[in-house]
């Protein structure tokens, strides 16, 4: 549900970019249109200092420069791109990132690993037998989504003291950016859910150095919303293998290039970088396990 948390310890001033993950968003919509009802949310992205950010966006589009172009957009699920590249007549540059995009994921995240930044990542198990309550839920699993990642990068912050926070997101669904206002105006006054059900540990974002606002991209145009959704595509694999829906997969692979780089790594990547809801002990102790033996 998020798209990318763009955050890192340093004694300046951080930015936070958070993406919505597609698998909540657009690709939420999809599955439901194909009759497959979504079990797995996801939500979160990097946190990095604007020094690192730099190094982190030319990194990225120094490996996407060698695969075809700097500037060109790049997603896990890099067939959602397709209209994006031919609206642009760029179907050639497409097709060949296509063919190659296991090539170039994977530099991107053996480049992206030497350079420091910090992964936050919220999950949830959501699932009902019914899509009409899945569509009807969606923006109430949104914000609450949105408010676990929220939380994790808040006492990221609280930690490393940075002198200005901020959250960037992709654009919402349908260009509803309600859930995240509601929840953020919450957090940032308050320091509690919207609801009034959880209180912030760190306290109000107010008092954080948070921009009052969250601010919302363009993912087609920002190269580290762009590296944000491919963590999270990458997760989200992870997950799948965790629970048992594969036996194996790509994103496995990637994540252990970059497992050093979650917030609470080595040993404390449950509840800090990875915070997981669901009212399942196989699905939580799955994604114990395999962070241990997996990645």
């Amino acid at each position: 549900i998020l798209s990318a948390f763009r955050t890192e310890c340093c004694p300046a001033s951080h930015r936070n970019a958070v993406r919505l993950q597609n698998g909540m968003v657009s690709g939420f919509h999809r599955n439901m249109q194909a009759g497959h009802i979504p079990d797995i949310l996801l939500f979160g992205g990097i946190a990095v200092s604007p020094e690192n950010e730099k190094l982190l966006q030319k990194t990225i589009e120094d490996v996407k420069g060698t695969f075809g172009h700097p500037r060109a957009p790049v997603k896990w699920n890099f067939k959602d791109l397709q209209k994006v590249y031919k609206d642009q007549k760029q179907e050639t540059l497409y097709k060949d990132l296509l063919c190659k995009s296991k090539a170039w994921r994977e530099e991107i995240f053996k480049r992206a690993a030497t350079v420091d930044f910090t992964i936050i990542l919220a999950c949830i198990e959501a699932h009902s037998a019914k899509i009409k309550v899945v569509k009807n839920l969606k923006p109430e699993l949104t914000r609450y989504l949105f408010n676990n990642g929220l939380m994790r990068y808040a006492l990221h912050v609280s930690e490393q003291k940075p002198i200005r926070a901020e959250v960037i997101l992709d654009w919402p669904d349908k260009k509803d950016s309600s859930p995240f206002d509601i929840e953020y105006a919450s957090a940032y006054a308050r320091g509690e859910t919207y609801d009034h059900k959880e209180k912030y540990f760190s306290g109000p974002l107010e008092n954080l150095n948070f921009l009052d606002t969250p601010v919302f991209a363009s993912m087609n145009h920002s190269t580290l919303l762009q590296f944000a959704d491919l963590i999270i595509g990458a997760t989200r694999e992870f997950v799948e293998c965790c629970i048992g829906k594969k036996a194996t997969g790509f994103g496995i692979d990637m994540l252990k290039l970059v497992k050093h780089r979650f917030r609470g790594a080595p040993k404390n990547i449950y509840g800090r970088g990875i915070s997981v809801a669901s009212n399942s002990s196989a699905f939580i102790d799955g994604i114990k396990d395999g962070l241990k033996t997996k990645i």
